[in-house]
């Protein structure tokens, strides 16, 4: 085994990339290296040894946060070493005997003394950290009230590199050695503990600036009374890792849509940059306990969850409020019919399959409280079943292998490279879209390594169909779309809610006080523009490896002609387009007790894990009004969909307010009982 592949593994394993365990390493023996320099002693080996754990310090915050606090663990965290160093430094002056015992105990005190420093820098510097992590970190939401400064100065917020304090005396010490006079020394001795005094006073200034964050209960009263003033009707309520956010950004556009004043609670802050463009005001709490002790107005009628996780229990325990699963696609999956989804007060599913899903599964939902709404999400999804491209393009969307240990759950390791191997050698030519789950891989070593198969493929097979010369290929112009698509990319990314240098989370909630609806507008336009920049940046021939977020999978329906998946929610929502699709049978069973099982695919194509069936599905549906399977789709996109008047936008928006209808009685009801 390579040492290549060695890191890749190690960098997999903990957490780290696979630069790493090389950093953690190099910073080490960088150490060892300049004791060894110091007792020899060398000036020169003194300097080239300190930068480079200078330089591998910064790469190891930055990149390899894992083994950074495994350092730590260990006993070698970065206190020692910069002990180390100063230790070094020292070693280096007495060996040389350079400076008389005067300044060698000056030195040495002074090295001491900007260890005090640091430690009470870092001390009033976590103070001002803490204070600025809200107790509730909002979007949209005006906080003049609290009197938000100005975020701290980088020397506050990365306290952390105090570390480096002692460059100018290491620095000097080096010139002390070889030009032998303590002037240089001393320099670097009061450059540094000049600069470790105002870096002091910076950060209790800023500990005074940010004393009324001090009082969460006040930040709390303050964000409710602004809450209770705009008078929110319905809630989208979220909690789950970062990979998860597909699942809530997937209904912003929609919420958004509802005719009711609107917000959105999150749970966890990390996700909090990851949560897409939105005009309703956003509230997230990271602290169970602020969450369950914030009042809730009363005008709150109505909130929908996006996913079953734990944290909903702190929304669903308001008994004023009704409460939603939503979910995040209908699916044959367990997901789609949880026996969790019996906390909540209604579901809602796309039509009546969803409705049947749960009556077979006796997941104790009852009848009465599933609301057919439809998927108000498919209106881009083109349904006149023509495609943009010459070549007849197929769409291969396997979902992830989950959380369940069920082998046959993703098609990916099962029979994904054979899938491929055989949808890129098929005569005449085809075009593959590959799209992968966000989540592919995460659990599955298996999947991984399959789909790292599956891209090395396609990248040979592009670059096999570029040698031939057969397309019509035009290099000038793939290269400047490829420049349009870098550039609309870097705007796009300029134009995101993604944290801003130099801001935290107070900075970030004061900065978005105020809903940018131009800016939306902006965003929108340039994400439509990124998604045609991005199938015009290569020739119509080209398979293509489609993973992020642009182009969008509805994006790449749109493109196929043929879609290819697992049993997931992708079926539901491609159904809505007409087209042909077919689904994997990794486990081999026979077909009707497979559709029996999995509704969705009573209109599918059947390939098992043999993939021999491919080329049998792929006549059939290029072959002009010959594709058999049409009529079964159409009945069940009535089925899985509901029907196509009225729209679901409408539905949803109806349901929203039969509920809150509903609430409202209740509640009234109650006050006068009371």
């Amino acid at each position: 085994m390579n040492p290549s592949s060695i890191l890749s593994k190690i960098g997999r394993r903990f957490g780290g990339d696979t630069a790493g365990p090389a950093i953690a390493g190099g910073l080490v023996l960088s150490y060892a290296l300049l004791v060894v320099a110091a007792v020899w002693p060398s000036a020169l080996f003194v300097a080239v040894f300190a930068l480079t754990g200078y330089v591998a310090e910064a790469f190891l915050v930055r990149r390899a946060l894992y083994f950074n606090a495994a350092l730590s663990q260990v006993g070698l965290g970065v206190t020692l070493r910069a002990t180390v160093r100063d230790v070094a430094v020292l070693v280096m002056l007495a060996r040389s005997a350079t400076l008389s015992a005067g300044w060698f105990t000056t030195v040495a005190g002074t090295l001491v003394l900007l260890h005090v420093l640091r430690a009470v820098h870092s001390c009033l510097a976590v103070v001002v950290i803490e204070r600025r992590r809200l107790p509730v970190i909002t979007r949209g939401i005006d906080l003049t009230r609290l009197r938000l400064p100005a975020p701290p100065p980088a020397s506050v917020r990365e306290h952390r590199s105090m570390i480096y304090l002692d460059v100018p005396v290491v620095a000097g010490a080096v010139l002390t050695v070889g030009l032998e006079t303590p002037g240089p020394v001393a320099a670097g001795l009061a450059v540094a503990l000049a600069a470790g005094l105002v870096a002091l006073v910076l950060a209790a200034v800023h500990i005074r600036l940010n004393r009324q964050l001090a009082d969460r209960e006040r930040v709390l009263k303050d964000v409710a009374e602004e809450i209770a003033a705009y008078g929110p009707e319905v809630v989208l309520y979220f909690s789950g890792a970062d990979d998860c956010m597909y699942q809530v950004n997937m209904w912003l556009e929609t919420f958004d849509r509802l005719p009711h004043k609107k917000m959105i609670i999150m749970r966890e802050r990390n996700n909090m940059p990851l949560l897409g463009r939105t005009s309703s005001p956003v509230l997230c709490f990271p602290g169970g306990t602020e969450m369950m002790n914030f009042p809730m107005p009363e005008t709150t009628r109505v909130a929908l969850f996006p996913a079953n996780a734990g944290k909903n229990i702190h929304m669903l325990r308001l008994p004023d409020i009704g409460c939603v699963f939503i979910g995040h696609g209908d699916s044959d999956k367990a997901a789609s019919f949880s026996p969790f989804s019996k906390v909540y007060d209604e579901v809602w599913v796309a039509g009546p399959a969803g409705r049947e899903r749960y009556r077979r599964s006796d997941a104790g939902v009852r009848d009465d409280e599933i609301v057919e709404v439809g998927r108000p999400q498919l209106a881009p999804i083109d349904t006149s079943g023509v495609t943009p491209d010459p070549m007849f393009t197929v769409l291969y969307a396997p979902t992830w292998e989950g959380w369940t240990g069920d082998p046959y759950h993703t098609s990916v390791a099962v029979m994904g490279v054979k899938l491929v191997r055989a949808l890129l050698d098929h005569a005449p030519h085809i075009r593959l879209l590959y799209k992968p789950h966000p989540m592919a891989g995460k659990n599955d070593p298996a999947v991984r390594r399959a789909h790292s198969k599956i891209v090395s493929m396609i990248a040979e097979a592009n670059a096999a169909r570029d040698a031939s010369g057969q397309w019509p290929a035009d290099p000038a112009r793939d290269a400047a779309a490829r420049r349009d698509l870098e550039a609309l990319t870097a705007r796009l990314a300029a134009l995101g809610r993604e944290s801003s240098r130099g801001a935290d989370e107070a900075e970030e909630s004061r900065r978005a006080a105020e809903p940018d609806l131009a800016g939306d507008a902006l965003w929108r336009d340039t994400a439509a523009g990124c998604e045609q920049a991005y199938w015009a940046s290569e020739g119509w021939w080209r398979h293509r490896v489609v993973t992020g977020t642009i182009p969008h999978l509805y994006s790449c329906f749109n493109r196929a002609d043929l879609l290819i998946t697992d049993i997931s929610s992708v079926v539901a929502d491609f159904i809505a387009s007409g087209k042909p699709y077919a689904v994997t049978n990794g486990a081999n069973l026979p077909d009707g007790e497979f559709r029996a099982q999995n509704p969705s695919a009573s209109a599918a194509y059947l390939i098992g894990r043999d993939c021999a069936s491919l080329k049998d599905v792929l006549t059939a549906v290029t072959a002009e009004g010959e594709d058999p399977m049409s009529d079964r789709r159409r009945a069940l996109k009535h089925d899985l969909l509901g029907a196509d008047e009225p729209d679901a936008m409408t539905r949803f928006t109806d349901a929203v307010n039969a509920l809150a209808a509903k609430r409202t009685r209740t509640a009234l009801e109650s006050a006068d009982r009371a």
